[in-house]
């Protein structure tokens, strides 16, 4: 695992990422229901703040109906290069980037929403608020950045068996939801706040215009 996050390699990382990812209910119907929570809009230009093998990015594409532009950045090489192979068909709709998320390659206010899903949790307070900071720099006045991690979970059959994932991916920002007021300093307000599992916290930030 690398300081800014985690790479996965090739173990965990590619098509074995996916499969495992599926199993544990992260699968189509997952990223379905994500980009059904976003306010997305033909001709939009999305950023993929750690975008790992491109599923969401997908999602997203077909939701704008071929009309719009992704963008996705990783730091890890495994899950870019299964990426690549998923998206060979869409690439000129689907581009991706390696790179960290609390560096960003892009100007100013050049995305009409940012989107990160299950990849806040994968690394440190440090990145998590040049992440929050930087994608209020790229975002356009009146985007949205949409923040999908994991969070206290809502008491279920299925949290209870996810015990041993939130050992290793639970951490003060997500439990205690720091990121409204973390946000809320880099001139974005919250809008709307959705479970889409029980342990999966899907929530819309508005920049201010």
């Amino acid at each position: 695992m690398s300081t800014k996050g985690n790479e996965f390699g090739t173990i965990y990382g590619g098509k074995n990422y996916d499969i495992f990812a599926t199993l544990l209910g992260f699968g189509h119907s997952y990223y379905e229901k994500a980009a059904a929570e976003m306010p997305i809009e033909k001709g939009m230009k999305v950023l993929d703040l750690g975008c790992g093998t491109a599923s969401l990015d997908i999602e997203i594409e077909e939701k704008m109906e071929h009309t719009g532009k992704v963008f996705g950045i990783d730091l890890s090489n495994s899950q870019l290069k299964y990426a690549h192979s998923k998206t060979k068909q869409i690439a000129d709709e689907i581009s991706l980037y390696k790179g960290t998320m609390d560096e960003l390659p892009f100007k100013d206010e050049s995305f009409d929403m940012v989107v990160t899903s299950v990849a806040f949790c994968e690394t440190n307070a440090e990145v998590r608020r040049s992440a929050i900071r930087e994608s209020s720099r790229v975002l356009v006045k009146g985007g949205h950045f949409a923040i999908i991690d994991c969070a206290k979970p809502r008491f279920s059959l299925t949290s209870v068996m996810m015990v041993p994932f939130f050992m290793f991916k639970t951490n003060d920002d997500n439990w205690n939801n720091t990121y409204v007021e973390i946000c809320r300093e880099n001139s974005m307000t919250l809008e709307k706040e959705e479970y889409l599992k029980s342990y999966i916290r899907c929530q819309i930030f508005k920049k201010e215009k």
